[in-house]
């Protein structure tokens, strides 16, 4: 059985994992072969690790990361502030074992690239997505498509850009692939509109609504037709550790490296060109800047 081990416990996405791992086999979404068995307490409620505690049977507490060494065999870092990331994914990373990121990643290009590098380093194999990557609509939607190329996509999502923009840049990915070259952010204070252009091409635009109320959803055109979609399953959660616990039995990570940073540095760009009114801005500018995320929660 693989001992799991969680840092941070504030975002929902905790529950969901416990549920995966810890539930019994009548829950549906429940996986076999892993258990949550510790958590690390960071600065977080007491209430919430006790709820974690009772609902899911977790008895192990730590104030520290590098604490859960040689009590886990994998890591999740689930905390909501991508700030913290890399410094909480260094001792498992140095350690040599896998770890599960949540998104975002990073709130930094600089952090991004050095949590890879610890990584790359020690052998450690890293996964980090939105559940959104895995969701069964986009699957579905994919396999309508088959071998048609897409060629744009027009996706739709709530939230703001540095915490919620990486489930747009993800489903990007996972449709289209990396190759951006350029991005521009017509975004207000209400909205992101950002316009996505590829080396060959290709194009989408992504909308990004400060309403919580619109689901995930897009088109993906090619040049026979389109395909819509909308998230409305909650498999995607079960979906993601699927893809983890096999990385960590093959030690092959589920998605290349440098598609992670590229969702990143999307976001990234994106911010920059909405400060510089609109601006057209590659990635390629954006790959030595040291610049985070902003949070622009209203």
């Amino acid at each position: 059985m693989i001992r799991l081990g969680m840092v941070s416990v504030e975002s929902t996405h905790v529950d969901a994992f416990c549920r995966t791992f810890n539930s019994d086999s009548s829950e549906p979404t429940h996986l076999e072969g892993a258990v949550v068995v510790a958590l690390c307490n960071q600065d977080n409620d007491p209430a919430r690790i006790a709820q974690l505690q009772q609902q899911w049977g977790i008895e192990i507490i730590v104030p520290n990361p590098r604490d859960l060494l040689g009590m886990v065999d994998a890591a999740l870092i689930c905390g909501r502030d991508g700030s913290r990331h890399l410094e909480q994914a260094r001792p498992f990373l140095e350690a040599g074992l896998p770890v599960f990121v949540d998104k975002p990643m990073a709130l930094s290009l600089d952090d991004a690239q050095d949590l890879l590098g610890l990584a790359l380093e020690h052998g450690a194999p890293v996964m980090s997505a939105s559940g959104l990557h895995y969701c069964e609509e986009l699957e579905a939607a994919l396999d309508e498509i088959g071998d048609e190329e897409i060629v744009h996509a027009n996706l739709i999502g709530p939230g703001e850009l540095f915490f919620y923009g990486i489930h747009l840049t993800d489903i990007l990915n996972a449709a289209m692939g990396p190759g951006v070259q350029a991005v521009s952010n017509l975004g207000e204070l209400e909205f992101d509109l950002i316009s996505v252009s590829y080396a060959d091409g290709r194009s989408a635009s992504l909308q990004l609504l400060r309403d919580p109320a619109p689901r995930h959803q897009g088109q993906l055109f090619t040049s026979e037709g389109s395909v819509r979609f909308e998230i409305h399953a909650h498999t995607f959660y079960m979906r993601t550790m699927q893809r983890f616990l096999a990385m960590i039995e093959s030690g092959e990570p589920p998605i290349h490296y440098e598609d992670m940073l590229e969702a990143l540095v999307v976001l990234l760009a994106a911010q920059r060109s909405q400060q510089q009114n609109g601006r057209v801005v590659r990635l390629s500018e954006m790959r030595s800047a040291r610049e985070s995320m902003q949070p622009t929660i209203h």
